[in-house]
């Protein structure tokens, strides 16, 4: 298994920062998943709400990849602190990838199996906080 990413946000929304805290995430996957022949490509893109773009997946079997494009509102975003542009994000990742990786027979991947590492790794980085968690890190990251 492969995994990737990119971006496509202002400079003014850590998106893009916040998504450089998966490469331990993606290396954890790639390692344990070694046998799964595909590739995973995360796009990132946090734009304003007026483009109307959608999040959306697609497997392109010729390259053998399954592109995730996680749409976020930048609209949204600009109120939010570093913190809680994480907590957000990683709510909307890991729900997204759930959801939509469902959808595809993969060879070799127990999907259930995967999501739940995924969870696991993601809490290891700091992603997936419950509200009150993300409340102390915005409170910490204001105060240290």
């Amino acid at each position: 298994m492969i995994l990737g990413r990119s971006t496509d946000t202002s400079g003014v929304r850590q998106v893009a920062n916040l998504s450089d805290e998966l490469q331990s995430v993606f290396e954890q996957a790639e390692s344990k998943y070694q046998i799964v022949d595909i590739e995973l490509f995360f796009v990132f893109r946090c734009l304003p709400e007026e483009y109307e773009r959608k999040s959306t997946v697609r497997h392109v079997k010729k390259e053998n990849v399954i592109y995730f494009d996680l749409v976020v509102s930048e609209d949204r975003y600009k109120a939010l602190s570093k913190s809680k542009q994480r907590y957000v994000l990683s709510h909307e990742f890991y729900a997204f990838l759930n959801e939509k990786i469902q959808k595809y027979k993969i060879e070799h991947l127990n999907v259930n199996e995967f999501i739940a590492d995924m969870g696991m790794w993601l809490r290891e980085i700091g992603w997936l906080q419950t509200e009150e968690q993300a409340e102390i890190s915005e409170f910490e990251e204001k105060y240290n």
